[in-house]
């Protein structure tokens, strides 16, 4: 009986440390190495001093699994794509971020981002991209993330366009994981607010399972819009079931181009 405890005893600390191993959180493949050739092998078709890069950040289902980014969902919008020409790329940043299931690894996910965004932009500019010409967008996670980047606007990149950000689960999972809208975000939204200044254009949509209009007014409130500076907070309802993928089936498509063109102009301009 001793002898059959003590396997026992023993299987269960195996399973406990293996169950420990593979929850770590992790970049994934996304080395700072392995984005660097990536980016080193693009050929510019306009002049360094003046080419202008998009860097897109797709969004994510769970944060502890690895997003198929190849997923017709996960690339740039046409709103964003619109804006491609010799003069302006949009870079399509495939995240492979994921964090431990563990409650204490809450968030964790986006922070991991971060290091991958900041990865990005550092090539970029070792390329001879200038920051007024670099600019980060994002659907959701890849939204919020891109939001979280903002203490390094106007240093390192020129503005944000983010479409429906969000990072905590639905709102209804409010009763299932309290400490992700309760804890989590409250937290980041503290983090966020840190920045001294966020150059932004949000699109936000109504009935919006993550986040809706009124649950981003923060954004606005902090930094408002003055000029070229501060959170320009875009609200409207295209009638979807799944408002949350308004930005790719987009009833003011023509619109959002537009303010996505003017955004990047005024903030080009006032750098």
């Amino acid at each position: 009986m001793k002898l059959i405890f003590k396997l026992i005893h023993s299987a269960l600390l195996f399973g406990v440390s293996f169950l420990f191993l593979t929850a770590c959180s992790s970049l994934g493949e996304n080395s700072k190495t392995l984005v660097s050739q990536h980016i080193k092998n693009i050929r510019f078709a306009h002049p360094i001093s003046e080419q202008r890069v998009i860097i897109y950040n797709h969004g994510i289902h769970r944060p502890q699994l690895t997003e198929p980014c190849y997923m017709p969902y996960n690339k740039p919008p046409k709103s964003l794509l619109t804006m491609i020409d010799m003069r302006t790329m949009v870079y399509n940043l495939c995240s492979t971020a994921k964090e431990s299931p563990a409650i204490s690894s809450a968030g964790k996910q986006v922070y991991l981002r971060k290091v991958e965004i900041n990865h990005t932009i550092d090539e970029f500019l070792s390329r001879g991209i200038q920051p007024r010409n670099l600019f980060l967008a994002g659907h959701s996670n890849g939204a919020w993330t891109s939001l979280m980047m903002m203490r390094d606007v106007n240093k390192r990149f020129n503005g944000v366009i983010a479409f429906a950000p969000a990072f905590a689960g639905k709102r209804k999972e409010g009763s299932f994981a309290p400490w992700w809208r309760n804890t989590v975000r409250p937290n980041q939204i503290k983090d966020m607010l840190k920045a001294p200044t966020m150059d932004a254009l949000v699109f936000a949509y109504e009935r919006d399972e993550y986040n809706r209009p009124q649950d981003l007014e923060f954004l606005s409130l902090h930094y408002p819009l003055l000029g070229a500076r501060g959170v320009d907070l875009v609200a409207y309802d295209c009638g979807l079931r799944n408002a949350h993928q308004t930005f790719r089936n987009d009833c003011r498509l023509l619109n959002t181009s537009l303010r996505i063109k003017q955004f990047i102009d005024n903030q080009t301009r006032a750098w």
